[in-house]
């Protein structure tokens, strides 16, 4: 089985951090995002996994650069869900015929048991295509589940979880170019009666926006999914929610941290700083008496002394460049 991770998007409702860094490199709680995903497709049963890039696409190559069994596809054009996943077809990486492949999104953090059950109803069925359900919410496309197989229905108690696994011979015979995966290949075979759905029993979260990632940051600190944090110390901070802080970051005595907070390596809080509901990340710093809430700092983010942060995505300052004269 192949896995496939789309990561080409240009996460522009998490500007103006997404300028700095792409989606798939933010770490809510010290791993980047693709990271979270490559390990549950590995760990759902793929023997290797691809991941489309566009966006920040060199920073994301250099990132997986040597990773075994992970391979990125740079896309010069972006091709949206269903045109990333027909290239990577055209290009010979997905297999072909019935074999399997097991498709999620970098930023939605899925339990791998959930998708290795997809991948098994996509064998137990027969059917070409299955995709995993949902409780329906605010998506307009709902669904109905009736003898395994999914329709749509305005009235539907499912929707879709953005995670799939389909056949690879469903790809090769489809035009390329941009495209969505529902209009280029889950809606035809809708249309048909062809998709089998599952509903997922373990959680699931898009990561899409500043609260979304917040939440993932929190729930991955609370061990509601099975993904080992990075070297570092788990601890209760004021009010008993969980701090985590990693290998090489430094909060000063006499700062207030209270969490859900993650600290990246090297992120530094200075004295009477107030850290809450936050994500503070790699060699960010947060200076004396600051106070900083509901906020996410990229990677050498700088909040200045006595400064307050709230409800920010926060990248690093941009330095100026000095011409030689």
């Amino acid at each position: 089985m192949i896995g496939f991770c789309l990561a080409a998007g240009a996460g522009t409702r998490l500007l103006p951090l997404t300028r700095a860094i792409p989606k798939p490199l933010l770490a809510p709680a010290g791993r980047p995002l693709v990271d979270l995903a490559t390990e549950a497709l590995g760990g759902a049963g793929a023997t290797r996994v691809v991941v489309n890039a566009h966006h920040g696409a060199d920073q994301l190559a250099a990132w997986l650069a040597g990773r075994p069994g992970v391979e990125v596809v740079a896309e010069p054009e972006l091709l949206g869900t269903g045109g990333g996943l027909v290239n990577a077809a055209h290009l010979g990486l997905l297999g072909r015929g019935d074999d399997p492949v097991l498709v999620t999104a970098a930023d939605h953090v899925v339990d791998p048991a959930d998708l290795a059950a997809l991948a098994a109803a996509l064998d137990r069925t027969g059917a070409p295509m299955a995709v995993g359900l949902v409780p329906a919410a605010g998506d307009p496309y709902r669904l109905h589940l009736h003898d395994g197989l999914v329709g749509r229905d305005p009235d539907g108690r499912w929707e879709s979880a953005g995670v799939y696994a389909l056949r690879a011979g469903q790809l090769g015979d489809l035009e390329p170019g941009p495209a969505t995966l529902f209009g280029r290949i889950l809606g035809p075979l809708l249309a048909r009666g062809q998709v089998a759905g599952l509903p997922f029993q373990g959680p699931m979260a898009d990561a899409g926006t500043l609260a979304r990632l917040l939440g993932v940051s929190a729930g991955l600190l609370g061990g509601r999914w099975p993904y080992a944090l990075p070297p570092g110390a788990l601890r209760r901070g004021l009010g008993g929610a969980p701090v985590f802080v990693a290998q090489g970051a430094e909060v000063h005595p006499a700062a207030v941290v209270a969490g859900p907070v993650v600290l990246d390596a090297g992120a530094r809080v200075g004295p009477d700083a107030v850290v809450t509901r936050a994500v503070v990340g790699p060699l960010a710093e947060v200076g004396p008496g600051a106070r900083v809430a509901g906020s996410i700092l990229g990677p050498g983010a700088e909040v200045p002394a006595r400064a307050t942060v709230t409800a920010a995505l926060l990248p690093a300052p941009e330095r100026p460049t000095h011409r030689a004269r």
